[in-house]
């Protein structure tokens, strides 16, 4: 069981790798990691027997993270998988220590291969990138050669007819039992899309989303490149057309530089089914973006949903405790409120009113209190003990007694009997008349303030001269504490709504803030809902949409990719000078030397490299 690692940064292509080598028996993956650090931490920890390693990544990049795994893990193998097949990336990554370099476009049965024989200790490198790694040329080596015959030219020249004649001989050959192949091209756009939500929210405001695949097309080509080069698209491909993976063959995938053009070809042993071959496999490519992005449509939907139903939750229960507060209180709309302040501001007008004729009637009660010499309190004590009959009964027994003791005090000293009974008379009424007044008061009278009011009442000249003032006073004074009355109603009204007021604003406020919560709520709803429609979206920036910009093409039958005549004729003729170039030098190699040295002295570099089992010994 092999231990494996894989560095790669891009979630789209590490998803493609962990399916494809997940069905390995032989492989385990014991971790994945999106960053040269990652790796480096994952290597310490687990240990493992080989590293998928890729070169470009955010921090430290595959190269650094190569050498840093390989000084501290010499029994880690690191096996290199990049875009990248220039000499000098190569060159590097086998310097920090890479067993292995290989590119992201080779067939998944090709890495699985590597990742076996770089475990195994070989040193693998992808097709075509042997003449790239920069070998160490050694000293030329020379030894003095020793005087020898001219070797004739005749041997020579007849071994370069007959190798020159079997060189032309396998040319026609190989042209002739060759069955033709013919050629289907066809190419691919990588469409820019962009998406994009707007949400306009009562009392709240506008929220907008958008996205483009502007910049992930070069990520897209080759996410797109990788899936064209599965094996799987191939089979799937084949198995659509009756033939096998072998007949179906791969088809050949170039790119352009600015990433949103790809080309294909595909060979056919027939015009038609070249052309066939191309339609299927579209077809199947296609097939496999669309059920990529479903899969990340589904993925996105799950993850959202959970989002979705406590935003629902939260929304139910904002409108159920708005609901149940406006069925709890009496506030039933804002115009409740205005039409209470409106009726407490017209009893703020009243108020004023009364209080300015209150105000005027004072000063008119001080006015006849200053004409009547009495105060306005005392006049008002006046009004209350002539109405009382007792009270004016007693009052003339009074005025009898005191005008009869005026009498006899006229006639008599002060000692005489009648004058000494007529005053204990007077004094005997006057007791009983202050207490009817005490008792119709409800209040202490003294003498002094009795007699002020017997004065106004009995004085023939103050009754005639101020009776019509006396009568404005007591009026006045009926008016004013009507007045009074309606003030203080007016207040306990003005309290009272006050009160009512101020519960109504904080009951608004409160609804306000339930009004505000079920707003936020609905905005957290219809966000979620608009990501999950924005997410949907979005997936075709993740893989954008294919236009097929060049219908797959119809070979001419007279003119079949393979054998190609101008290019064997260009073999036959390389094949040709190689073999006299090869007889000239092995003539002149047998030749006596005349500078002592050989010129095919010089010594090969160390490292050859094995064809047919595509590694380095």
């Amino acid at each position: 069981m092999i231990h494996l690692l894989i560095v790669e940064d891009q979630k789209t292509i590490l998803q493609l790798l962990k399916s494809y080598l997940e069905r390995e028996p032989n492989l385990k993956i014991v971790a994945v990691a999106t960053n040269g650090q990652a790796g480096i931490e994952k290597v310490d920890k687990f240990k493992p027997d080989v590293v998928l390693m890729d070169v470009e990544m955010p921090g430290i990049d595959g190269i650094t993270a190569t050498r840093i795994i390989s000084e501290r893990h010499p029994e880690t193998k690191v096996l290199i998988l990049t875009t990248h097949d220039d000499d000098q990336t190569l060159n590097l990554a086998l310097q920090a220590g890479a067993k292995g370099y290989i590119l992201k476009t080779a067939p998944a049965e090709e890495l699985i291969k590597f990742i076996h024989s770089v475990h195994q200790g070989d040193l693998k490198l992808g097709s075509g990138l042997v003449q790239k790694i920069q070998p160490e040329i050694h000293p030329i080596s020379s030894k003095p050669k020793q005087p020898e015959q001219s070797v004739p030219k005749t041997p020579y020249v007849l071994l370069g007819v007959v190798l020159n004649c079997l060189v032309w001989v396998l040319i026609i050959v190989y042209w002739k039992i060759t069955p033709p192949k013919y050629t289907s091209e066809w190419g691919m756009k990588i469409l820019e899309t962009g998406t994009g939500v707007q949400l306009n929210l009562p009392s709240i405001g506008r929220a907008s989303s958008d996205s483009s695949s502007a910049g992930g097309r070069k990520e897209a080509r080759i996410d797109y490149v990788y899936i064209a080069n599965d094996s799987t698209v191939t089979e799937e491909a084949a198995e659509k057309m009756g033939i096998s993976p072998g007949d179906f063959g791969k088809p050949e995938i170039t790119s352009s530089d600015d990433g949103n053009i790809i080309s294909l070809t595909i060979e056919g042993d027939t015009p038609t089914q070249a052309q066939q071959k191309a339609y299927t496999f579209n077809e199947v490519f296609n097939q496999r973006i669309e059920s990529l992005r479903q899969g990340e449509i589904k993925r996105q939907e799950k993850q959202t949903q959970t989002t979705l139903e406590k935003a629902r939750e939260n929304l139910d229960e904002a409108q159920k405790k708005l609901s149940s507060y406006q069925a709890s209180s009496s506030l039933s709309s804002e115009e409740q409120i205005k039409q209470l302040a409106s009726n407490l501001e017209q009893l703020r007008l009243q108020q004023a009113e009364l209080s300015a004729q209150e105000e005027g009637l004072n000063n008119l009660s001080q006015q006849l209190g200053r004409e009547l010499e009495l105060s306005s309190n005392e006049a008002t004590s006046a009004y209350k003990l002539l109405e009382d009959n007792v009270y004016q009964e007693q009052l003339q027994q009074y005025a009898k007694a005191k005008t009869e003791l005026a009498n006899l005090l006229s006639r008599f000293t002060p000692q005489n009997p009648s004058v000494i009974n007529k005053q204990a008379e007077l004094e005997e009424t006057t007791t009983a008349l202050q207490q009817r007044a005490a008792f119709l008061l409800n209040r202490s009278v003294s003498r002094t303030e009795l007699e002020r009011i017997t004065y106004l009442t009995l004085d023939p000249k103050v009754k005639t001269v101020r009776q019509d003032v006396f009568k404005d006073l007591i009026t006045n004074q009926g008016n004013r504490q009507k007045l009074e009355a309606q003030i203080r109603e007016l207040k306990n009204q003005m309290e009272e709504l006050e009160g009512r007021q101020r519960d109504l604003a904080q009951k608004k406020l409160n609804m306000d803030s339930l009004q505000r919560d079920l707003q936020v709520a609905e905005a957290i709803f219809a966000t979620t809902l608009a990501k999950l429609d924005l997410g949907k979206e979005h997936v075709y920036s993740l893989y954008p949409p294919i236009q097929l910009i060049k219908e797959p093409s119809l070979p001419k039958e007279e003119h079949p990719t393979s054998p190609n005549v101008r290019l064997l004729l260009l073999a036959g003729m390389a094949g040709s000078f190689l073999v006299s170039t090869g007889l000239v030098l092995l003539w002149f190699e047998r030749q006596p030397s005349r500078l002592g040295t050989s010129p095919l002295s010089t010594k090969l570099p160390s490292l050859s490299f094995d064809s047919k089992a595509d590694k380095f010994r």
